[in-house]
């Protein structure tokens, strides 16, 4: 912890924490939307489909594929690919099932800013992005960033602290280990994004309308003061609360509110850094509309507008995945259907610990169960025993124990190990 503590007091004055978590997502859709249109002179979104087309009926055929994309992939090699990336660094639990006909991808957004972006830092939102190839249906899981979970440093040592410090200790491999062995999966890809290009997206789709409370409207203008610094961007103060239009940076310091509860449309109330991924929940709803509503060509304009500007010296985002995989996923992001977007753990405490305040669940392997049922429609997933292991040290550590429903009490005498793992809904 004090390797963290004197890393962030460095940075304290310049630091701006915009833990926008299910909007990376937005981005990840228009960066991959567009990735095809990225290094090429086609201008609208036919030529691209026609393009893509042709590629797919012939991507059996190596040699005719990289006479096409050649050039595209040398820039896309050379100022979006991770080169450092190594996939054996990866760990995943043994025995995790391999499920084909979908494809799992780690997103981190992350608070570095242009020349930083390579430099160790904390990934404060991680994003599982859920992708059924068959339906098309995509699903969002949102770990929260101060979730205590194992993480595995550089040294191959573990620790348990908050998720969001995986990348710092142990770069995009750790964050991405630290995602498998938690929560029983198998990734191997990640996308990392920053956020100094978020405004101009949101602004580029037209803002979106909220409808904020009075409290709200307080802190976004108290957001912007530090938003407006570190952007170099200008954006007015909100003067009044109810519905309201909000540009990029408004929006943007929308989604970092955590000191006063949101009200979703049901009047659920959700408070503290629960109260911020619920924001932008909403917020992201809204966009992904607006950008289905917008059509390919002008996702196209948005992702060229972002991709043209990464550079190596100036950079928006970097992944591990091959431009052949890009490829491939380009007409299934087009057409994506947002089915759910969740948060995880599903049942917490908050409990401090030395001072600290963690995210801890309710049953780590309960929650784990519950998150494949939400991915693949598992009802009876029995999570592997890495992962009761973890379980029962956090229970240990942190004195948070599992809480079982009603029903589980009655059953409990006829119940598995695996399946006495329980928690409450809240």
């Amino acid at each position: 912890m004090k390797e963290k503590k004197k890393k962030k007091n460095k940075r304290k004055k310049f630091k701006i924490t915009l833990l926008i978590l299910e909007l990376v997502f937005t981005i990840l859709a228009l960066v991959i939307g567009g990735m095809g249109a990225y290094y090429t002179t086609a201008s609208d979104a036919k030529k691209i489909e026609i393009r893509n087309g042709l590629v797919k009926t012939l991507s059996g055929w190596s040699w005719v594929r990289n006479i096409l994309l050649s050039s595209e992939q040398k820039d896309y090699d050379k100022n979006v690919k991770d080169s450092d990336f190594d996939e054996s660094k990866i760990d995943v639990n043994e025995n995790v099932r391999k499920l084909t006909g979908y494809t799992n991808i780690a997103l981190f957004g992350i608070d570095a800013r242009y020349d930083e972006f390579d430099k160790e830092t904390n990934s404060d939102s991680i994003i599982i992005v859920n992708i059924n190839n068959d339906s098309g249906e995509v699903r969002l899981i949102s770990v929260y960033r101060d979730t205590m979970l194992k993480i595995r440093k550089k040294n191959g040592e573990s620790v348990y602290s908050k998720a969001n410090e995986a990348f710092f200790r142990g770069g995009a491999e750790g964050a991405i280990t630290m995602l498998n062995t938690n929560l029983d999966l198998d990734i191997k890809d990640y996308v990392t994004v920053n956020f100094s290009g978020l405004t101009e997206i949101i602004d580029a789709l037209g803002g979106v309308d909220v409808n904020i409370t009075e409290e709200e409207r307080f802190y976004i203008n108290g957001y912007l003061v530090e938003t407006r610094k570190v952007t170099g961007m200008d954006a007015p103060d909100v003067n009044e609360a109810g519905n309201v239009h909000l540009s990029g940076l408004q929006a943007t310091a929308y989604c970092r509110i955590r000191y006063t509860s949101y009200f979703d449309e049901t009047g659920k109330e959700y408070k503290d850094d629960l109260g911020r991924t619920a924001r932008q929940r909403a917020v992201l709803s809204k966009l992904v509309d607006k950008a289905k509503a917008a059509g390919s060509d002008k996702i196209i304009k948005i992702a060229k507008q972002i991709l043209n500007s990464n550079t190596k010296e100036k950079t928006f985002v970097k992944t591990s995945m091959d431009f052949d995989e890009i490829m491939d996923l380009i007409p299934l992001m087009i057409d994506f259907t947002l089915t759910d977007t969740v948060g995880f753990p599903y049942t917490l405490a908050m409990p401090d610990i030395d001072g600290v305040s963690y995210v801890v669940a309710e049953g780590l392997s309960y929650n784990v169960s519950k998150l494949h049922q939400f991915m693949y429609g598992d009802t009876n997933y029995h999570v592997s025993p890495s992962v009761r292991k973890i379980n029962d040290y956090l229970i240990d550590y942190t004195g948070v124990d599992e809480v079982k429903l009603p029903e589980d009490r009655e059953t409990e005498e006829t119940e598995t190990e695996t399946e006495s793992y329980t928690g409450r809904y809240r």
